[in-house]
């Protein structure tokens, strides 16, 4: 009797099922490592701001906010949401000094994420824009840095 050469269907199933695993196990890394370089952008960006203020406040001799009211006692001011364009207006607007480069930070205008860059030309640089990021969990929530003020220590600090 002449046997045939080849593989049977249960062999063919097998490597099948070994392919499915390990591919299955190299989306799973790859996603982590995706999420993980996403975190890492986004406290890097979280360092440029910080730097950015920290820079503004040296040669100005002042933050580019108010940030005390006459008989206010509060050693923090908290600035978050929406509301960070204000902490970040001057650091974009002032084209002599350039704290802050709009090329790698995003926005959010009329509900539509964008680079930042891109809402200063096509809102001709005009308008305060805040400054936000994707999620990495879920990059359809787009969310704003929160700046912290500390008036008696005369510090700040950026968080996500």
């Amino acid at each position: 009797m002449k046997k045939n050469k080849g593989f049977t269907l249960v062999e063919l199933m097998m490597v099948m099922v070994v392919m499915a695993i390990i591919a299955t196990l190299a989306t799973g890394a790859a996603m982590k490592s995706i999420k993980q370089a996403k975190e890492k952008r986004i406290d890097s960006t979280c360092v440029a701001l910080k730097m950015a203020l920290v820079n503004y406040q040296a040669a100005e001799l002042k933050w580019p906010m108010k940030l005390k009211l006459e008989n206010d006692t509060t050693d923090t001011v908290e600035v978050s949401g929406e509301n960070n364009k204000y902490v970040f207006e001057k650091l974009l607007t002032d084209p002599t000094k350039p704290y802050l480069d709009p090329s790698a930070l995003l926005t959010k205008v009329d509900g539509k994420v964008m680079p930042l860059r891109v809402a200063m030309d096509t809102k001709s640089g005009r308008a305060p824009f805040p400054i936000g990021y994707a999620d990495p969990s879920d990059g359809n929530i787009f969310r704003f840095f929160k700046v912290t003020f500390n008036v008696s220590l005369d510090t700040v600090s950026v968080a996500r």
